[in-house]
This record gives C-alpha cells, structure tokens and sequence, in this order.
C-alpha cells in the first residue's frame, strides 16, 4: 500500500497560541485528548488530514513538536476498525517518519468503541503499547496507543 495523501495546514507550527491556528476537527481532537492543555500544545501543534484512496476514509490527526520531547503524530482512531489495519499502520508509520519526520505514532481510541477490544490487540500484535504517560493528562474517554518509530 502507498503512503496515503498527506494534507498539512497552512498554519506556523509555533507561534500564536490559539486552537484557531488548527484546522477545526483537530482542534476539536487536540481538546478531546488534552482538555486541560490543549490551549498550550496548540503553538506547538501541525493539522494533519491522511485520506486513504480508494476507501473514502480520513484520518485527522495532529503532529505535536512540544520542546525538549519526542516529535509525535497524534491519530484519531476512530476509522481503525474500518480499514485494513495492518496496511493502514504501516503507511501512518511511513509517514510519519518519512513526511513529517516524527519520533512516534500514537493513535487515539475511545474507551466506548464497541470495537476496542479487537483494536487493542490488533494494534498490540504489530508492536502497540499504551501509553501510560502521556506529555500531558488526557481525557479517561480514550485510550493511547503508541509506536516508536
């Protein structure tokens, strides 16, 4: 499978400081995973939009370059459980690497997924951990899974 088509924002990946500078569905993930620092990661925050061809499926997701931490590709998982996710893994993590020259791939699943279980250890087969101690508190309401690059 190719790398899927990378559409980054516009926005500076410092700068001003608001959640404005993200487009607004990663914006709206950036508050959902970090709702008490979302305002402050977001001067260090890059919208990413992956579509993958042929399946009508979007991936939003944020690249956080926070000083003195690792450069990690924040995914919404919210369309894991719709996609080859083998495939799907290893072009996020290509991308990752490759495009956007991050450290890490963590992808972001909700607790109330009906599908979590099956994510989990799919996602644990092909070398996921969750992440116990994320850069900053996150919302109970998900659950992440990461991989070093």
């Amino acid at each position: 499978m190719a790398t899927p088509p990378l559409t980054p924002d516009d926005a500076p990946e410092e700068g001003n400081g608001s959640l404005s500078a993200l487009g607004a569905k990663q914006s709206a993930f950036l508050s959902a995973i970090f709702p008490r620092n979302a305002l402050s990661a977001a001067p260090y925050a890059k919208s990413v939009s992956i579509s993958t061809p042929g399946e009508g499926t979007t991936f939003e997701g944020v690249v956080l370059s926070l000083p003195d931490t690792s450069k990690t590709f924040y995914v919404d998982g919210k369309c894991a459980a719709t996609v080859n996710l083998r495939e799907s893994i290893v072009a996020l993590l290509d991308l990752a690497d490759e495009q956007l020259e991050c450290n890490a791939l963590v992808i972001v699943l909700e607790r109330s997924s009906p599908d979590l279980g099956d994510l989990l250890h799919s996602l644990m087969y092909v070398g996921g951990t969750v992440v116990t101690k994320p850069v900053f508190p996150t919302d109970a309401a998900y659950v992440l899974v990461g991989m070093e690059i």
